[in-house]
């Protein structure tokens, strides 16, 4: 072990804070985790909801397409040709537009429209002039959590009140799940808007603070003790397992 790094009286801060940040980390990852997999559910949910509706119009095409080719049938004054050029006709305009009512096409609309608000973001971040750019970064960081926050309370709020609410108020379901899936449309902003907004004379007094920061030796040596910190939790989450294994 280096001498620097040997222990002293600042380990009394050092190793505390260090357990904290990395208990931080460990619940924050957490909670990130639980709330990207409810939002993926209830956003399934959303898709579903959505193509239900589609899915009651698309059974009525398919009754109203039966009817059409029935009216081709009856029509016995028309030529035979005609009649299957009239069924025909029918089949191919109503599978095509039955296609797009489908749950998978509704996913694939879905998943366009945020592929080119994605593909927007990150095309106008690049000519953001530097203040415009950390004002941007600014918001983004602002709304990751607030988004998450809204969201949250908003399920939780429909749900616990669910019994006393008008029915209605549970379509609010999907606005809170659009809210937290609006980050997912920002979190590009991020690395588009970074290197405008680095240019910043704010961000460069930053950037040199941070550097002459870590390079004292108290940061050096909390970045060693968690290091080790992180190490010590992997080994011991893995003992176990190896108990596990050589019992098996």
């Amino acid at each position: 072990m280096r001498a620097e790094f040997r222990p002293g009286f600042d380990d009394l801060i050092i190793v505390p804070s260090v357990l904290i940040v990395f208990l931080v980390r460990t619940l924050f990852r957490a909670a990130l985790f639980v709330v990207l997999l409810a939002s993926e559910l209830v956003f399934d949910l959303f898709l579903r909801a959505i193509a239900f509706p589609l899915l009651i119009a698309a059974k009525a095409g398919d009754g109203t397409a039966w009817l059409l080719k029935r009216v081709a049938e009856v029509a016995r004054r028309l030529p035979a040709t005609k009649r299957q050029a009239w069924r025909d006709r029918v089949d191919r305009c109503w599978s095509g537009l039955r296609d797009r009512m489908s749950h998978e096409a509704v996913a694939r609309a879905a998943r366009s429209v945020f592929e080119r608000a994605v593909a927007s973001v990150l095309h106008k971040g690049g000519a953001l002039s530097p203040r415009a750019a950390l004002l941007v970064i600014v918001g983004v960081m602002a709304w990751l959590p607030l988004s998450a926050a809204i969201s949250i309370a908003m399920h939780a709020l429909l749900l616990a009140k669910a019994a006393s609410l008008p029915a209605w108020m549970q379509l609010l379901h999907p606005v809170a799940t659009v809210i937290a899936k609006s980050k997912l449309v920002l979190l590009p902003a991020y690395p588009a808007a970074w290197p405008q907004a680095r240019k910043h004379p704010w961000v460069q007094a930053a950037l040199r603070w941070v550097e002459r920061v870590a390079a004292l030796e108290i940061s050096r040596k909390a970045v060693h003790r968690y290091r080790q910190t992180t190490r010590a939790f992997v080994r011991a989450d893995a003992s176990p397992r190896s108990r596990r294994r050589r019992r098996r």
